[in-house]
């Protein structure tokens, strides 16, 4: 459905009206979304993602490479590129004066749709979104959430086959965050293919069925999040333990069993919280070890792994 092929995107740098230098934003970016799927494109802040975003929807030009939807360069069909795509924005921008009802037939116009058109889906869209006792409504008087769903609207308005998001949660109260995602999930359901930029990750990895890293421009890892949870169950968890009566010569002997080892020990009072990284089939034996030797145990916490240990081991712990 949208595939990238060495795309490369340098930012020019002025001084005194001179060029100084360049900073390279993407460097040779190549990934693939396939039609149907959802996918969460991931990245620490600085990594390329909304410059990537911006180049897809055409608001900025890559220098080299190319950008296909369907096997067609954007470059040379921008418009039916474009037609094929809907956008929401981080920021979103709406004309205050206007209601939703005036913004979707506003918006509805740069596609040429006919009124009775617009008029049809933005009923429907305002209240899948939950607007439609605003619809007559001035935006100004909005919430950002309220905002962010006539935004939502306006980009699904013209029937897309991809759909782009850029930080939707961003602002959002759980609430709005739920009716987001079961938007979306319907959206999907109907054969919508959607791209989603965030940073919440417990968000990605609830919604989305494939995923992109991007770190300094580059591609650092494509996979389905079913690959990804098949792989974190293979890897050691954090087991978090609140004991009293913990000594020196007990974390010597967890330690030395195979597959377990402490890696954090805070005093608490007169508890002790230990952190230990370990199989997940050895929980029975530590806490075994433990009661057998006096200690007791208040309280235990597995800690499994997620797609943020996966973000963070990809991208160097975020240490850029």
């Amino acid at each position: 459905m949208l595939e990238l092929k060495d795309v490369q995107k340098d930012y020019r740098t002025y001084r005194f009206g001179r060029e100084t230098g360049r900073i390279n934003a993407l460097n040779k970016l190549s990934f693939s979304v396939d039609r149907g799927q959802v996918f969460g494109f991931l990245g620490p802040n600085g990594a390329g993602k909304t410059t990537t975003i911006k180049c897809i929807v055409g608001i900025l030009n890559c220098d080299s490479g190319s950008i296909l939807i369907e096997g067609d360069d954007i470059e040379e069909k921008r418009l039916h590129s474009k037609n094929k795509i809907g956008f929401l924005p981080e920021q979103v921008g709406l004309y205050g004066g206007l209601t939703p009802t005036e913004t979707l037939k506003y918006y509805g116009g740069f596609y040429e749709l006919e009124n009775g058109l617009i008029k049809e889906r933005g009923k429907d869209l305002l209240q899948k979104l939950g607007l439609d006792k605003d619809s007559e409504r001035q935006v100004s008087g909005f919430s950002l959430g309220m905002r962010k769903r006539l935004a939502l609207a306006v980009s699904l308005l013209h029937e897309p086959e991809i759909l782009i998001l850029d930080e939707p949660t961003s602002g959002l109260d759980p609430r709005g965050v739920k009716a987001l995602r079961a938007v979306l999930q319907e959206l999907n359901e109907k054969g919508l293919t959607i791209i989603l930029s965030s940073h919440v990750l417990s968000e990605i990895q609830e919604i989305c069925t494939h995923v992109g890293i991007i770190d300094k421009g580059k591609l650092i890892r494509q996979d389905a999040i079913a690959g990804i949870r098949k792989e974190v169950k293979k890897t050691a968890i954090k087991l978090s333990l609140r004991v009293r009566g913990f000594s020196d010569s007990n974390k010597k002997q967890l330690n030395k069993k195979r597959g377990v080892s402490v890696i954090e020990e805070t005093e608490l009072g007169k508890h002790t919280r230990l952190l230990l990284k370990l199989k997940e089939n050895l929980i029975p034996w530590v806490t075994d070890t433990l009661v057998s030797k006096g200690v007791k145990i208040f309280s235990i916490e597995p800690q499994t792994n997620s797609l943020e240990d996966v973000f963070l081991k990809e991208t160097g712990d975020g240490n850029d």
